[in-house]
């Protein structure tokens, strides 16, 4: 039934971490990374930071601007730095055919320097996804106004933005969670969504996602949603299934609207052909019948669990859910909260409001 498809050794993934938060998540992806098709760009204004970091190349932004010393919080000198320094990242995102990115906003390199990158990649034609945090509340009004006005810069160039809020990772883990492990968490959610990803483009499988057919599901506008379930068992796909089309940590999507859908299962062992069609049948009755959905199955023994599934769908609405309480101008969201031991498992939702990279340059 399925033909075995050899996985193309040309595909060029290019990760880049951007500011603090970026860096720090290449750490993390470096030292787990299997694929030697996902290439490691550190991007930075401080010099310090990048020589702690470990990546295939280290990109110090503005260094006429900021001598290496840093954005000192400020996104204009993060753009400006970014400016300066934009043949060096031209270079770097015409290396790529695909391009995945790490920061956090509402500082200055993050939020300043990335929706110039996403504009610089948007303009050569190259899909473009982003994994950026949202700080804590308590960093002040002033902080967050910083990261909201980045997130909607970003939103304008990059295909798609899967935002991350730290004050969520305080309701699934607690006020007494250390500081230092909260952001070790965010940092493994992030790779967590990056490593699913790359996965999915790299390994070879019984039926292959190529790059034609992630570009032609990243062109379709509106609100998207990519999740990630895990599970140990082919009984408990249609759990590990409930928890990629389900994220309590942001606002939920409305999938029935989807125009466009990729789903991705990767596995240590053959998957029967049972539980294949009963994935794909789910998530076909979630999303509109003129939708176009594309299937990947690969296995690859490596995997931490038996059985990850990745979903990507785009061109979906946004929507609310209410309490039944509560009339509809009320517009307040009802959310369950997650098990701290299911949130690694529930990757964030993306928003795709970006114009499609274009076709004939890929």
């Amino acid at each position: 039934m399925f033909q075995l498809i050899q996985q193309n050794d040309g595909l060029s993934i290019g990760v880049f971490g951007i500011g603090g938060c970026g860096c720090n998540t290449l750490n993390s992806i470096f030292e787990q990374r299997e694929s030697e098709q996902a290439h490691l760009y550190s991007v930075n204004t401080d010099k310090v930071v990048l020589e702690h970091t470990q990546s295939d190349e280290a990109v110090l932004i503005g260094a006429e601007l900021t001598h290496g010393y840093g954005a000192g919080a400020d996104p204009k000198v993060g753009l400006q730095a970014a400016e300066e320094s934009k043949e060096q990242l031209l270079t770097l995102i015409n290396g790529c055919d695909i391009i995945l990115c790490a920061t956090g906003l509402g500082g200055g390199t993050g939020t300043g320097a990335s929706p110039y990158i996403a504009q610089l990649a948007s303009e050569q034609g190259k899909p473009i996804i982003f994994v950026a945090t949202l700080p804590f509340s308590s960093e002040g009004e002033f902080r967050g106004n910083i990261a909201q006005t980045g997130l909607n810069e970003l939103k304008e160039h990059a295909n798609a933005v899967i935002t991350l809020p730290n004050d969520q990772l305080i309701e699934v883990l607690g006020n007494d969670i250390g500081l230092f492990d909260a952001f070790k968490h965010s940092n493994q959610i992030l790779h967590s969504l990056i490593k699913s990803l790359i996965d999915m483009l790299c390994f070879q499988g019984l039926i292959n996602v190529d790059l034609n057919d992630f570009a032609k599901i990243m062109d379709c506008q509106g609100d998207a949603v990519l999740g990630v379930g895990k599970c140990n068992d082919e009984s408990e796909l249609t759990t590990a299934l409930d928890s990629a089309l389900n994220n309590p940590l942001v606002n939920q999507v409305d999938m029935s609207s989807s125009t466009g859908v990729i789903i991705q299962v990767n596995c240590k062992e053959e998957i029967s052909l049972g539980s294949y069609n009963l994935i794909t049948d789910t998530v076909r009755q979630q999303v509109s019948p003129n939708a176009l959905v594309i299937c990947g199955v690969s296995k690859i023994e490596s995997l931490a669990t038996s059985y990850e599934l990745l979903v990507i769908a785009t061109g979906a609405s946004s929507k609310m859910i209410l309490d039944d309480n509560k009339s509809e101008s009320s517009s307040k969201v009802v959310a369950t909260k997650p098990k701290a031991s299911d949130i690694f498992d529930i990757p964030a939702f993306i928003r795709n409001q970006s114009a499609p990279p274009s076709k004939s340059s890929l």
